[in-house]
C-alpha cells in the first residue's frame, strides 16, 4: 500500500503528540546521595542498567526525524497489515548484505563448478598421458607400438625385421673364385634403437615449434598426443652397414686373390750333354678393394642382398714362361784362346778350368775368379809356370791361369754380364788381342762380373789339345740379338833404343843379362757392340787399358 510522505509525517506527529501527553516519564524515587537531574538526563535507580530518557521540546527525537524526513527524498516502502514501521536506513543495509552475500554464494559455487571441471579435464588428459608407454596411433616399419614399454617395442620390431627382413646372401665371383658373403661376414645395423626413441619422444618432450607458445607444457603434451592419435605417426627404420668392415672384407679377399706372377726357370742343367729342362710358369693376376667395394656398396644401397656379382681379375704375366726358355735358351756367347806347348802351364790351365765349369749364376749373382779357383796351391794340383810379376817374366805356382780368366772375360762380355773388376797385364797378351786380357793374381788382382738377367746364366769351361773354351748358356735378350767386342788403341810409345844398363853385383865379372825386354806401351779402348742380325744397333764403351812402355834393362858386372 503506496503512502505519501504528508500522511507519514501526519502519523509521525501524532505519535509525538501521544508521547507529550504523558507530562512527566516515570521517575523513581530519589535516593541518598543523588542529585535530581535536569530534564532530559538519565535517572538511574538501584538496577544501574534501567534508565528513562526525557526528549527536549525542540531536539527531540521525533522531531528531528520528521524534519529529515520530510526533507529526505521520495521513498516508497511497503507495509503489510499489522507490521511494524522500521527505520527505512536500516533496512537498506540488510538489503546491500543480503546482496553482497548472494553474490559471494554464486561466485563461490562457480569457482568450485569451475574447479571441479578443470580437475575432471586435467584427470582426462593425465590418464591420456600415460607414463611407460608408446602413446595411440604411433608405429614403427607398420608395427603398432600403442601401449608398449620401449622394451617390448624393441623385442616386437626385432622379431618383425627377423621374420620381414631379406638375408644377406651375396655371391662375389672373381675369375673362376666364389666368395659368398652372409651376414656372419658383414653383420647388418638396423637404427631401430635410434628411431624408437624418436617415436617416444611423442608427448614427452618439446619441440622447435612450441617456442613462443604460451600453452603450459603440460597442455602441449597433450596436444601432441591427441594430434597424434588424429593423424598417426609413421617412423620407419634403415638397415645400414659399416664402410669399414665392408673394406676389411674386401681387403681379406684380395689377399686371396692377388699372386703375383711364378716365372718358368731352368730346372736343371746337364753340363755333359748340354741340355736342360724348365719348370711350368703361373701367370698372376691382380684386382683392388676399391673394383671389389664399388659393386658390394651398391648392391647393399638399392637393397639387392641376393645380388651375383661377377669380376674380372687383372692378369700378371710372368716374365719368363716354360715356351720363352725352350725357344730363347741357347748359347749366349763362346770364347777359345790357344795355349802353348809348356805342359806345366796347360796343366794348370786345365786345372782352373775344370774349376769353373759348372757354376750356375742366378739373377744379381756375381762370380769371383779368384773364389771360384781359390788359391792356385801345389797341393791342389797347380804346378809352377811362367808368370808376369813386377813387370818380370817369372816362374809362378799356377802360371798360366790368367788366359783362363781372359778367356772367361771375353765370354762373360760377350754374354752381356755386367763388368765388376778386370785389369790389363803389364804388357799384351799373345793370346788375346790388346785390350781384351784380364789378369789376376792371388789374393789382390781378381776378375768379377754378375750376372744382371732375370734368368740364370751357365758356365761351361774346359781345356782340349791346347785350346781352352768357356761357354756361358742362357736366355738371349731377343731373336738374333749378339754382342761382339772391338778394341781401338788410342795411344803408343816406343821405348828407347838404348838399353837402360844397371849394375849387379851378384853376376860373374865381366858379364851381361837381359832383365827386361823391351815393349811398346799402348792406351786401348774396348767397346761392347750390340748386334741384331748381325747388324750393330750399339756401341758401349767397356774401359781402357793402359799397358806402359818398357825400356830394355840389361845388368852387368
Amino acid at each position: 500500500m503506496r503512502r505519501t510522505r504528508r500522511r507519514e509525517g501526519e502519523e509521525i506527529r501524532a505519535r509525538r503528540a501521544a508521547f507529550k501527553a504523558d507530562d512527566m516519564p516515570f521517575q523513581p524515587m530519589p535516593q541518598e546521595g543523588w542529585q535530581p537531574h535536569a530534564p532530559g538526563e538519565a535517572v538511574y535507580q538501584e538496577d544501574p542498567w534501567e534508565a528513562a530518557f526525557v526528549p527536549q521540546a525542540q531536539g527531540d527525537f521525533f522531531y528531528e526525524y520528521e524534519q529529515a524526513y520530510e526533507e529526505a527524498p521520495l521513498v516508497e516502502p511497503a507495509y503489510e497489515a499489522g507490521q511494524a514501521i522500521s527505520p527505512p536506513r536500516r533496512r537498506g543495509l540488510w538489503a546491500i548484505l543480503a546482496g553482497v552475500s548472494l553474490l559471494v554464494i554464486l561466485l563461490t559455487g562457480f569457482l568450485v563448478y569451475s574447479a571441479s571441471r578443470a580437475e575432471a579435464g586435467f584427470l582426462k588428459k593425465k590418464a591420456a598421458l600415460r607414463p611407460g608407454v608408446f602413446y595411440d596411433q604411433v608405429y614403427v616399419d607398420g608395427v603398432a607400438l600403442s601401449g608398449m614399454s620401449f622394451a617390448q617395442a624393441e623385442s616386437a620390431l626385432s622379431q618383425h625385421a627377423e621374420s620381414a627382413g631379406q638375408p644377406l646372401s651375396i655371391t662375389l665371383k672373381v675369375d673362376d673364385t666364389a666368395f659368398q658373403i652372409s651376414h656372419q661376414q658383414l653383420p647388418f645395423m638396423r637404427n631401430t634403437r635410434a628411431v624408437l626413441e624418436e617415436a617416444w619422444s611423442i608427448g614427452r618432450q618439446g619441440f622447435s615449434w612450441m617456442i613462443g607458445e604460451e600453452l603450459h607444457p603440460f597442455e602441449l603434451r597433450y596436444r601432441h598426443v591427441q594430434q597424434t592419435r588424429r593423424d598417426k605417426a609413421q617412423f620407419v627404420t634403415r638397415v645400414s652397414y659399416d664402410a669399414q668392415k665392408l673394406r676389411a672384407l674386401c681387403e681379406s679377399i684380395v689377399s686371396q686373390i692377388n699372386r703375383d706372377p711364378v716365372n718358368a726357370v731352368i730346372a736343371s742343367f746337364d753340363f755333359a750333354t748340354k741340355s736342360f729342362t724348365v719348370t711350368r710358369d703361373v701367370p698372376g693376376r691382380k684386382v683392388t678393394v676399391q673394383e671389389l667395394m664399388t659393386p658390394l656398396s651398391e648392391a647393399l644401397n638399392r637393397k639387392d642382398y641376393q645380388a651375383v656379382i661377377q669380376l674380372a681379375s687383372t692378369p700378371i704375366l710372368p716374365k719368363v714362361t716354360s715356351t720363352d726358355l725352350q725357344n730363347g735358351f741357347s748359347t749366349l756367347a763362346s770364347f777359345t784362346t790357344k795355349t802353348t806347348s809348356d805342359k806345366d802351364r796347360n796343366s794348370n790351365i786345365a786345372l782352373a778350368a775344370h774349376a769353373l765349369s759348372g757354376i750356375t749364376l742366378m739373377p744379381g749373382e756375381t762370380l769371383s775368379f779368384n773364389e771360384a779357383t781359390g788359391q792356385r796351391t801345389i797341393e791342389k794340383g797347380y804346378r809352377g809356370a811362367p808368370a808376369i810379376a813386377g813387370g818380370v817374366l817369372i816362374d809362378d805356382v799356377g802360371g798360366g791361369v790368367c788366359q783362363v780368366s781372359s778367356t772367361l772375360f771375353n765370354a762373360a762380355a760377350m754374354a752381356g754380364m755386367t763388368i765388376v773388376d778386370r785389369s790389363p797385364h803389364a804388357w799384351p797378351s799373345s793370346y788375346v788381342d790388346k785390350g781384351l786380357d784380364a789378369t789376376v793374381n792371388w789374393p789382390n788382382l781378381d776378375f768379377k762380373f754378375r750376372n744382371d738377367k732375370d734368368t740364370p746364366v751357365f758356365l761351361i769351361a774346359s781345356y782340349d789339345n791346347r785350346k781352352v773354351t768357356v761357354e756361358v748358356y742362357g736366355m738371349r735378350t731377343g731373336p738374333g740379338e749378339s754382342i761382339q767386342l772391338e778394341t781401338q788403341v788410342t795411344d803408343t810409345r816406343v821405348p828407347p833404343s838404348e838399353p837402360l844398363m844397371q849394375p849387379n853385383p851378384s853376376l860373374p865379372p865381366g858379364t851381361r843379362q837381359e832383365l827386361k825386354k823391351p815393349r811398346t806401351g799402348y792406351v786401348v779402348d774396348t767397346f761392347r757392340v750390340y748386334l741384331r742380325d748381325g747388324v750393330a744397333y750399339r756401341r758401349e764403351k767397356l774401359f781402357t787399358s793402359r799397358y806402359p812402355m818398357v825400356q830394355q834393362v840389361i845388368e852387368f858386372n
